[in-house]
C-alpha cells in the first residue's frame, strides 16, 4: 500500500502541472479571434510589416523598442496574417510564463508548483494580453525568466548558468518594452541588498554584478541612443497624472480581477485585497516561505509601481498594462503564504500554538483561501469573456457594415490608420487615413472628394486626429448629412455629396475683442446667420491667451430665445494647432498661443422659426466655473453675445 500510495503521489506531481498547463492553454485560445483587432494591434502589424532594417526607426515606433516587432515580423512569415494566427504568438509566450512560474514555485514545494501555476493561469490580465497582438505577453515571459534566474541565484545556486540567463533575459526585456527598466531597477536594489547582507565574498559578488551590468549595457548599446531619444522626446501635455488613490485602485483592479470586471462586481477587488491580507496573516501565524522570499515578492510588486508613480508626476501616461510584469509576484506570494512549503518558519511567536490546533483547521483555512482566490479570479475571467462593454473596439463590425453599403463611387475616410489598413480590402470603396490640419483640410477634401457620391467619416473614441471637429464642420457646410451610426469604440457619419461640392473655412473673421476673466481673448468670429430647423449652423472663433494660468478652458456656444431659454448648445475644449489644451499653451510662441476653433451647432427639428441670440461662455474644464466677461454685452456677466441666428423651416 505504501508503495502504491507513493507511486500515486509521484504520478500526481507530474499530472497536475500538465492539467494546469492545459487549463491555461484552453483559456488563452478560447474565443481567440472572436473580437476585432483594435488600434494597438493594428499598430503592431503595421510596424512589423515594414522592411526589417526600418522597423526600429519608423516614426510610428514613438516610445517602443523593436524587439517584439522584429519577432512578430518573423512570426507573420510563418503563421500568416489571420487574426487567430497573429495572436497565437502571445498565447505561446503566456504559456511559457505559466510554466516558468510553476518552475519557480517548485523551489518552494511540489504542492506550490500547482498552486502558483493555477493562479498564473487564471489571472485575467494575463489571459487578456495573451489574446492580443502586443508585446505584453512577451515582456511578462522575459520578466518571469529573469525573475526565476535571480531567485535561483539568491536562494539556491549562484552558478554561471543562472547569471547568463539573467543577463540575456534582462537585455531582451529592455528590447521589448522600456518599462522593463522599472523591473530592472527593483532587481538592482535586490542585488545591492544581497551583496550587503553577506560579509563573506562581497568582492566576488560585486564583481559578478558589475560583469552582468556591463554585459546588459553592451547588449543594449545599439538601441540606447534611440531609446534615449524616444523616452525623452515623447510628451502629451493634455494628459494628467493620476492621484495616488486612483493609481493604486486602478492598478490593483487591473492586476487582480481585471479591467473588464462588471461594475456590479467591482467589490471583488476589495475581496482580493482582504484575501491577500488574510494570506499574509496566515503566513505570519503558521509560517511558509522564508521571510527574504516573502520580501522579494512584496518588492517585485511594490517597487516598480512606486517608481512608475513617481515618473508619472513628470510624464503622465498611465496604463496598468505597462507594468503587467509586476503581477507575477502575486501567484508566487499567494502560494508561498498559503500552501505548505519547505523549511517554513513562522514570523510571529503565536505560531507555536499551531501544534495545539488540529491539522484539519489549518488545512481548511488553506483550502478556503485558495478556493476563494480561484473563484474571484474565475469571476474576473467571466467578465473578460462576457462583458461586451469592455470588449475591444469593433473595427471588424465597422468594416462589415461599410462593406454592405458602400460602392466604388463612395469614399471612406478614417481618423486612425490602425487597424483599418488590415481590413481595407474587404470593402469596395477606397479607404484612406485622413491627417487633419485645420489650415489645409479644406484643400485636401477639394482635391480628393469631388466625383464621389457619398463620404463616410469613421472616428475612433481614442483618436486625437480631429478633436476640433474640422471634417464634420466642413462637410456639414457643403453637403447633406445622411446619418450617424455608433459601434463599439467608433462612430460612422456619412454625407451625400453634391456634384459641385466645394469645401472652405470662412475667408475672414469679423474682428472682435472679447475678454473672459482677463485670461482668454476672442478676437475673431464668423458664423452662419441662418439655419434650418433639424439642420445645423456653424461658428468659427479665434482664441488667444492673455497670460498663463495653468487652467484648461472650454467654450460653450448657446442659442437662446428672447426669454433666455437655451434651444441648442455645443461644448468643446479650446485647442491650438497641436491640439494642446490651454494649460499647455506657450505664451512665448505666437504660433501656438492662438487657435482657430470651429463648431457645428445642431438645431432641433421642433425649434420654432424666428431670431435667436448666439452666446459664448468660457469656463474652467475642471471646476466648471465660468469666466466673467470683461467688455462685451450679454444676458449676464458670463455670456458674450456674438450676434443673432435666424431659424427657418
Amino acid at each position: 500500500m505504501r508503495w502504491e500510495s507513493y507511486m500515486l503521489r509521484r504520478a500526481a506531481l507530474h499530472i497536475f502541472p500538465l492539467v494546469v498547463l492545459l487549463v491555461a492553454f484552453l483559456l488563452r485560445v478560447y474565443q481567440l479571434d472572436a473580437q476585432s483587432l483594435w488600434w494597438d494591434e493594428g499598430h503592431s502589424i503595421a510596424m512589423a510589416s515594414a522592411p526589417i532594417a526600418q522597423i526600429a526607426t519608423q516614426p510610428g515606433m514613438d516610445v517602443h523598442p523593436p524587439g517584439y516587432f522584429l519577432l512578430l515580423r518573423f512570426w507573420m512569415g510563418i503563421a500568416g496574417m489571420r487574426e487567430y494566427a497573429l495572436r497565437y504568438l502571445s498565447v505561446f509566450f503566456s504559456m511559457l510564463t505559466v510554466a516558468l512560474m510553476m518552475r519557480l514555485a517548485h523551489n518552494l514545494s511540489h504542492t506550490a508548483t500547482v498552486g502558483c501555476g493555477m493562479f498564473a493561469a487564471l489571472l485575467p490580465l494575463h489571459v487578456a494580453y495573451a489574446q492580443e497582438v502586443r508585446m505584453y505577453a512577451l515582456v511578462t515571459c522575459l520578466t518571469a525568466l529573469g525573475g526565476y534566474a535571480q531567485w535561483r541565484i539568491l536562494f539556491h545556486s549562484a552558478s554561471r548558468r543562472w547569471w547568463g540567463i539573467y543577463t540575456l533575459a534582462t537585455a531582451a526585456n529592455l528590447y521589448t518594452h522600456y518599462f522593463a527598466l522599472f523591473i530592472v531597477a527593483f532587481q538592482g536594489l535586490v542585488w545591492m541588498i544581497w551583496i550587503a547582507a553577506h560579509k563573506v565574498g562581497v568582492l566576488q559578488r560585486l564583481w559578478q554584478l558589475l560583469l552582468v551590468a556591463l554585459a546588459v549595457l553592451i547588449l543594449f548599446a545599439p538601441q540606447l541612443p534611440l531609446a534615449l531619444h524616444q523616452t525623452t522626446a515623447y510628451a502629451n501635455p493634455n494628459l494628467r497624472p493620476p492621484s495616488w488613490d486612483e493609481f493604486l485602485a486602478r492598478s490593483w483592479r487591473a492586476y487582480t480581477v481585471g479591467l473588464s470586471i462588471y461594475p456590479a462586481w467591482s467589490y471583488l477587488e476589495g475581496v482580493m485585497a482582504l484575501l491577500t491580507l488574510a494570506a499574509v496573516g496566515l503566513w505570519m501565524w503558521r509560517g511558509g516561505m522564508r521571510a527574504p522570499q516573502w520580501a522579494y515578492c512584496v518588492g517585485w510588486f511594490c517597487v516598480p509601481l512606486a517608481l512608475y508613480f513617481l515618473v508619472l508626476q513628470r510624464r503622465a501616461s498611465f496604463e496598468p498594462r505597462y507594468l503587467i510584469a509586476v503581477t507575477l509576484a502575486l501567484p508566487v506570494g499567494w502560494t508561498g503564504m498559503i500552501v505548505p512549503v519547505r523549511k517554513g518558519k513562522a514570523v510571529l511567536p503565536l505560531a507555536s500554538l499551531v501544534r495545539l490546533l488540529r491539522p484539519a483547521v489549518e488545512n481548511v483555512t488553506r483550502y478556503v483561501l485558495v478556493g476563494a482566490l480561484i473563484v474571484v479570479l474565475e469571476l474576473g475571467l467571466v467578465s473578460y469573456f462576457t462583458n461586451t462593454a469592455a470588449f475591444k473596439d469593433d473595427s471588424a463590425g465597422v468594416i462589415a457594415w461599410l462593406a454592405a453599403r458602400v460602392t466604388t463611387r463612395d469614399l471612406v475616410y478614417v481618423d486612425v490608420p490602425h487597424p483599418f489598413h488590415y481590413y481595407a480590402e474587404r470593402i469596395a470603396a477606397p479607404l484612406r487615413y485622413l491627417f487633419v490640419d485645420i489650415h489645409t483640410a479644406a484643400d485636401t477634401l477639394n482635391a480628393e472628394v469631388p466625383g464621389h457620391e457619398h463620404l463616410y467619416w469613421v472616428t475612433w473614441r481614442g483618436s486625437d486626429t480631429d478633436p476640433r471637429g474640422v471634417i464634420p464642420f466642413l462637410l456639414d457646410k457643403a453637403a447633406q448629412r445622411v446619418g450617424d451610426k455608433d459601434f463599439r469604440g467608433y462612430r460612422v457619419s456619412w454625407w451625400q455629396l453634391p456634384r459641385d461640392v466645394r469645401f472652405s473655412l470662412p475667408d475672414e473673421l469679423d474682428p472682435v475683442h472679447i475678454v473672459f476673466g482677463d485670461a482668454v481673448l476672442v478676437d475673431g468670429v464668423a458664423y452662419g446667420a441662418r439655419g434650418r430647423a433639424g439642420g445645423t449652423t456653424w461658428v468659427t472663433l479665434h482664441f488667444a491667451l492673455l497670460h498663463q494660468t495653468g487652467v484648461d478652458y472650454r467654450a460653450s456656444l448657446r442659442l437662446r430665445n428672447a426669454n433666455g431659454n437655451i434651444f441648442a448648445s455645443v461644448d468643446r475644449d479650446i485647442l491650438n494647432d497641436r491640439h494642446f489644451r490651454t494649460a499647455a499653451w506657450p505664451l512665448e510662441d505666437a504660433r501656438l498661443n492662438q487657435a482657430l476653433n470651429v463648431y457645428t451647432l445642431p438645431l432641433p427639428s421642433d425649434i420654432s422659426p424666428g431670431v435667436y441670440r448666439l452666446d459664448l461662455v468660457v469656463y474652467e474644464a475642471d471646476t466648471l466655473a465660468a469666466l466673467a466677461v470683461g467688455n462685451a454685452r450679454g444676458p449676464d456677466n458670463f455670456s458674450a453675445s456674438l450676434g443673432t441666428v435666424q431659424v427657418i423651416r
